[in-house]
């Protein structure tokens, strides 16, 4: 028998683990995570990434470099352009086990979220957890309609908040009305369940998103492009 190279054992091990921080460094940064949040809603180009984001087409480009080296992105070409997608819905898990030990674990997150979310001007919008939710409730997605087309509660109608004020009108009088959006730590769903009461239309805000529906598949998403 061989002898048992000790050194190198270690080095192997070593390596092992600095692989698996190269995965966890990719997502370590607060843009990555929230571009991982916009690919769980569909595919996206560079481009629209980069408006969402407000950030500058070259700074989100490098971002995604670092999701798709890490093997979280993957992209495919439709003629001449890149499109960018989550490479599975384990990455969608991956996010919403970091978004919970991080809700657990730190009072600083609970509070930067509290305050993020709280409506400007008006009380705050009551939460339904989305397995409460029955055929009876009128539900609104407030996403952008390309993320609405891509994959969507059952049932729900596209409204998306830009359009709200002019669109309201549309919503069935007399039905509870249910908003939801991105994810969590997306506030459109909260900002319209708001604006919304605000005008006698009771609303509730589900307390969860598409990203955590891809990463628990508690809901069978609808999809329609």
């Amino acid at each position: 028998m061989e002898s048992w190279n000790k050194s190198s054992a270690d080095g192997e091990k070593l390596e092992v683990f600095d692989q698996l921080a190269r995965v966890a460094k990719a997502m370590s940064n607060g843009k990555r995570l929230e571009l991982i949040e916009l690919l769980a809603q569909g595919e996206h180009p560079v481009e629209e990434l980069a408006a969402k984001l407000g950030m500058g087409v070259t700074t989100v480009s490098a971002h995604l470099q670092q999701l798709k080296q890490a093997g979280l992105v993957d992209t495919r070409r439709v003629r001449t352009s890149i499109l960018y997608r989550l490479a599975g819905d384990d990455v969608a898990a991956m996010y919403l086990a970091i978004k919970r030990v991080g809700m657990l674990r730190s009072a600083a997150l609970r509070e930067a979220l509290a305050s993020y979310l709280s409506p400007r001007g008006s009380e705050p919008a009551s939460t339904i957890d989305p397995a409460a939710v029955t055929s009876e409730m009128t539900v609104i997605d407030v996403r952008p309609r390309s993320e609405y087309d891509t994959a969507h509660f059952p049932g729900a109608v596209s409204i998306p908040l830009e359009e709200l004020a002019e669109r309201y009108g549309e919503i069935l009088s007399g039905n509870p009305v249910v908003v939801y959006c991105r994810g969590e730590f997306c506030k459109l769903a909260r900002d319209a369940a708001a604006w919304l009461s605000a005008r006698g239309i009771p609303a509730m805000a589900m307390d969860e998103g598409v990203i955590e529906w891809r990463a628990t598949h508690q809901v069978d998403l609808d999809a329609t492009a």
